[in-house]
């Protein structure tokens, strides 16, 4: 059970959830196996569950539909549950001659459907900006979106969102189809190590959504784990850069340790707290470990971090992002959804085309 001071947000317009959720694209799966450890998922699923979780995140690319069905063999054994669900379409083609093509967005959230063992998603997110030449398929596409949403098949359109590492290419991107697509919902990702993304004129993701009424649901809040301990795993050939930057985070670390404590909880009450008051629209989706760490999750928050707390670790990880900063094009600390094992150290946007 979440604190008393941390409330349901509203995210779209009849959809108010607690802020704490979980998410399938952020999962502690084994890396170097074909597949995750279905067993441990399904467990840390059951404890979410448990725990009052009220939304799961997960999305019709992460292992082509695998996440979506283990999250359905969970829905489906606690009858009466009130989880919701958010997912994406706009990456997998199946056999269209696009992701966005003719009926393919409503084909896909029958199959989505069909996998949760659901009658409605809570937010149905546009993952790809790539609408064909010209953008051909966004107005088609747009249109399907609202008629779902009519038809109370999809509550919520999401749409995503740049991130801390986008280029401006990709941020002007994004507020072009934001104005198109008017969404309910914005996906990104943030963490201390990865912030909110400046939008223009110093206005980051947070405050732009607030401004606009759209809710934000913000993935990868540990930063692929980092934030709760872990090393970072570097690119094959990071050499020197790579070891300066692991050090400039234990660093950080260990300054946070030495203020908030050097216990695995209180790790996490540090990152999960301090993300969730980036934006009060927000609803962070934390990756689903094993019944351990998805119980540590739920239970580490107690305890509200006061002004000079938040100004402290603001300081530190503003310290650890310049020491990691890399060349224009590059990141770290962000993972790639579609990895066959569900993570990898990789851009944000992995060859995203940016088409119109």
């Amino acid at each position: 059970m979440l604190p008393r001071d941390l409330p349901r947000r509203p995210m779209a317009p009849g959809l108010l959830l607690k802020p704490l959720c979980v998410g399938t694209g952020t999962s502690r799966w084994s890396v170097g196996t074909s597949r995750p450890d279905d067993e441990k998922l399904l467990d840390g699923l059951r404890c979410a569950v448990e725990s009052g979780v009220e939304l799961v995140d997960t999305a019709d690319s992460h292992l082509h539909g695998h996440a979506e069905r283990l999250v359905g063999k969970i829905l489906k054994e606690n009858r009466g549950h009130r989880v919701q669900v958010s997912s994406t379409v706009g990456r997998v083609l199946g056999s269209a001659p696009h992701p966005y093509a003719g009926p393919r967005v409503r084909h896909q959230l029958e199959q989505t459907l069909e996998n949760l063992y659901l009658a409605e998603l809570a937010v149905y997110t546009l993952e790809s900006y790539d609408f064909g030449n010209g953008d051909r398929y966004l107005a088609p596409v747009v249109e399907q979106m609202r008629t779902l949403r009519d038809l109370g098949q999809i509550r919520a359109i999401g749409l995503r969102g740049p991130d801390g590492s986008s280029s401006p290419r990709y941020v002007r991107r994004f507020l072009e189809l934001f104005d198109e697509v008017r969404p309910d919902v914005v996906w990104t990702r943030a963490n201390g190590l990865l912030p909110l993304p400046d939008i223009g004129d110093g206005e980051n993701l947070g405050a732009f959504t607030d401004r606009h009424g759209v809710g934000l649901l913000i993935a990868s809040p540990l930063a692929n784990g980092i934030l709760a301990g872990r090393r970072p795993r570097m690119k094959t050939g990071a050499g020197d850069e790579g070891e300066k930057e692991a050090t400039a985070v234990d660093r950080g670390l260990a300054v946070l340790a030495d203020r908030f404590g050097p216990s695995a909880d209180a790790r996490l009450r540090v990152a999960l707290r301090f993300i969730l008051h980036q934006a009060q629209n927000a609803v962070v989706a934390v990756g689903v470990g094993d019944r351990a760490e998805v119980s540590r999750y739920f239970g580490c928050l107690d305890g509200p971090l006061c002004a000079t707390d938040l100004a402290v670790i603001e300081e530190v990880f503003e310290v650890v992002r310049t020491s990691m900063r890399l060349p224009e094009g590059r990141a770290v600390i962000v993972e790639a959804t579609n990895h066959p094992a569900g993570r990898e150290v990789s851009s944000a946007q992995p060859e995203t085309p940016l088409r119109r």
